[in-house]
């Protein structure tokens, strides 16, 4: 498992008809808390950073650690969480561009929600950025292959300090959402987290580190219409009435 530290330390640190309705909304939806020892099968990993042959990719760990080796920033659920730091550039200065990039999801569309939870260190004197972007490629995970392209995932949901200003980035667990919208149609795609600093790296002015956890996607067709959970009410009383009229 791995270890992340800051850069302050200088470490790479009706029962039946309700139920079918129920399981028909959440096929549409999903969730990831980023536990255990490896990021989770699905997700796709990209540096394109500076020098990234010798850079680090995301990961999954217990948290960022103190220069004893202690836990300063829990996860926000669960035992780990996705970490993504300053050693994205192999060494010196230079630009990161590190994607973390989603299984594929299905039928996208207007007003379906996005949501995540993010945070950097405490009193963190490095600003960070993070892009939060959507491809409609279907399964593809074109990024390019320098630092500054995006390939398919030219669309901005969501930015984390994009200013890129001392305390610009959350130092506590913080809730992010993005609502889907400006789609002629439904479409396959991905969504991908994006770390993305210029003057960064292990001299850089920028870049310390992040941590994403509870990830979630919700499809509005998730949400039955008010004539489904009729339907749904009416087949229960069904039942119940059969019911009674059996015992009596």
């Amino acid at each position: 498992m791995n270890a992340w530290f800051n850069k302050s330390v200088v470490v790479a640190a009706g029962a039946l008809v309700l139920a079918g309705a129920s399981m028909s909304a959440q096929a549409q939806s999903f969730s990831e808390g980023f536990n255990g020892s490896v990021v989770p099968t699905g997700w796709t990993l990209t540096n394109n950073s500076t020098r990234a042959s010798t850079g680090s990719l995301w990961s999954v760990a217990p948290g960022i650690l103190d220069s004893t080796g202690a836990v300063v920033v829990p996860a926000f659920e669960g035992d780990t969480y996705a970490l993504v730091n300053y050693t994205s550039v192999g060494s010196g200065t230079g630009t990161i561009s590190n994607w973390l990039i989603s299984p594929e999801i299905f039928g996208i569309q207007n007003g379906d929600t996005f949501s995540f939870y993010t945070t950097t260190t405490p009193s963190s004197a490095y600003p960070d950025r993070l892009e939060f972007r959507l491809s409609s490629a279907g399964a593809g995970v074109d990024v390019g292959t320098t630092v500054t392209s995006v390939g398919s995932f030219s669309t901005v949901l969501a930015t984390v300090n994009s200013g890129l200003t001392v305390g610009g980035y959350p130092t506590t667990w913080t809730q992010v959402t993005a609502t889907v919208s400006g789609l002629a149609a439904p479409i396959d795609g991905r969504v991908a987290f994006r770390y993305f600093v210029t003057s960064g790296g292990p001299s850089g002015a920028n870049s310390n580190i992040i941590g994403v956890d509870a990830f979630s996607y919700t499809s509005v067709s998730a949400v039955p219409e008010p004539a489904t959970w009729a339907m749904a009410a009416i087949g229960l009383m069904g039942l119940v009435t059969l019911r009674r009229q059996r015992r009596d």
